[in-house]
Formats: C-alpha cells, structure tokens, sequence
C-alpha cells in the first residue's frame, strides 16, 4: 500500500464515521487533520496518537476497532513516499 493510498482510505473512513461523543468527534477531527498531513517521516506520530486512542481514551470499541486497523495498514506502508 502506497502513503497516499492510506491517507485517502483512512480519511474517507473518518469522514463516514458517525462518532458516538464529543470526544470522538474530537478525536476523529485530529485524526483527519493528522492523515492530511502525513508524511513518511511523521507516520511514528501518528502511529502513537493511535496506541494512546486504543489505550486510554474512553471511547466506542467501534472507533478503537479503526484505529487498530489503520495501525496495522501502518505497517503495510510501501517506503518510497
């Protein structure tokens, strides 16, 4: 998988993702503004904004089921990008 083609898979899911509260809208909206500006080099960020969701936010097992997904796929990345 290609950078730019997580980026637009990923931030398609976030836009289709109906949060369940408020901390999930705010979460969903970082995580969008965060894909947009992904990069190569900042995907190490990215991937530990994901581990802290998965692990302590207070959030729906359905969004955590995403962020573990797009960790995985993190690491399907093709370098190069």
């Amino acid at each position: 998988m290609k950078l730019y083609e997580f980026k637009t898979k990923y931030i398609q899911r976030l836009a289709l993702y109906e949060p369940k509260s408020e901390r999930e809208q705010q979460l969903r909206e970082q995580l969008i503004v965060k894909l947009s500006q992904l990069r190569s080099v900042t995907l190490a960020n990215l991937a530990f904004t994901l581990y802290e969701i998965v692990e302590y936010e207070k959030v729906s097992n359905d969004f955590k089921d995403l962020c573990k997904r797009m960790l995985v796929d993190i690491g399907k990345i093709e370098s190069g990008d």
